[in-house]
């Protein structure tokens, strides 16, 4: 009985199998090729490729003619084939620093979702799609390589610490790239950053106008351009605005340096109020600040940067500056594309803007 189980199963499997091979060979030997719509067509195989694609050295009459004949026939173009043709991949690799053993782990964050989400939708757009590149710690030449053997054609670079020296080959060597989030002053390199004084004078503007005159500032890791370039933007405002700073600390972005604050912000006077330079400094901020019984926004207001969706989960809600994110993916990518197409594409900044909530 045993036996004749496992005979009737192998039987099984095979004609099962044999019925595969028979349907993929028939499907094979159905397949209509760019030969059949151009016989039909009456043009040659090559100008097939070129309709289909919008080429504008084929007549629009002729394009829409072979369009018609190619669905007529069911004819499916190969990617691989339009990829050959115009030696380019129609893909753009997003290269994100990633070091599973040191926690380097960009991937997860919310800043990562909404930057992919915006560089998808404008890559789509654009006949493109999204290659997610793992930069363990790549030299200029492997990042050459990458667009050089037409794996992507072109690298977007959300995440960039000061002095990573691998830009300069790469822009001499004439490959497409853009930044986030980051510039190199001085220097060429595309990029699309978030403007933030905009949304950070109608902070001042906003504590201003409640009559408060001392503030605070937590800043971010320096590593970073735009740690630097919030603080400074916060120190020039405040001049502006006659506004005394009695204390200024620095974290490192994260929710535990926000909470490690605390500490030094208790050491002098509390300000009225304390702008730091992203939100998760300022969830941490804020847990640390009711672990010491401070009231919020009775004793002194918060602000934070980014408004991510933490910044709406906080008790009270964070007020904060929005930055961005899925606007400036979707810029950058669009940029990019438009500069491996030959046009002309210009840096840009996107602006920011204070959003009210109950923790100011």
């Amino acid at each position: 009985m045993g036996q004749r189980k496992h005979t009737v199963l192998s039987e099984s499997w095979i004609l099962n199998h044999q019925g595969l091979g028979l349907m993929l060979r028939s499907a094979k030997k159905n397949k209509v090729h760019r030969k059949d719509v151009a016989k039909k067509a009456g043009v040659s195989p090559s100008t097939v490729s070129r309709a289909i694609n919008d080429n504008p050295s084929i007549p629009v009459s002729t394009r829409n003619r072979v369009k018609k004949i190619a669905e007529e026939l069911g004819y499916v173009p190969s990617h691989l084939g339009r990829n050959y043709y115009q030696k380019k991949s129609f893909r753009i690799g997003i290269v994100m620093p990633f070091n599973y053993d040191k926690k380097v782990r960009v991937f997860p964050t919310e800043y990562f979702s909404k930057v992919l989400f915006g560089a998808l939708l404008s890559a789509s757009r654009e006949g493109y799609t999204i290659n997610i590149i793992a930069d363990s710690g790549f030299s200029s030449q492997e990042l050459e390589k990458l667009v050089l053997s037409h794996s992507v054609d072109g690298l977007i670079f959300p995440v960039c610490k000061i002095g990573d020296n691998r830009f300069s080959y790469l822009y001499k060597k004439g490959i497409p790239f853009i930044f986030i989030h980051y510039y190199v002053r001085n220097k060429p390199y595309l990029y699309v950053d978030c403007d933030s004084k905009p949304g950070m004078e109608e902070s001042l503007q906003y504590l201003s106008s409640k009559k408060i005159n001392r503030i605070g500032f937590l800043g971010g890791d320096e590593e970073y351009i735009n740690a630097i370039d919030r603080k400074k933007i916060f120190i020039d405002l405040a001049r502006k605005y006659k506004m005394k700073v009695v204390n200024m600390v620095n974290g490192n972005f994260s929710r535990t340096s926000g909470f490690l604050a605390v500490k030094e912000f208790l050491k002098k006077e509390l300000p009225e109020a304390i702008v730091c330079a992203n939100d998760r400094m300022a969830f941490g901020l804020l847990e640390g600040l009711k672990k010491e019984n401070v009231r919020i926004p009775d004793a002194v207001r918060i602000i934070g940067f980014d408004n991510q969706d933490i910044a709406t989960l906080t008790s009270p809600p964070l007020t904060t500056i929005e930055n961005p994110f899925f606007e400036i993916g979707k810029l950058s990518t669009s940029k990019l594309i438009h500069f491996i197409k030959g046009m002309d594409v210009k840096s840009e900044r996107v602006a920011s803007k204070l959003i009210i909530r109950e923790s100011a």
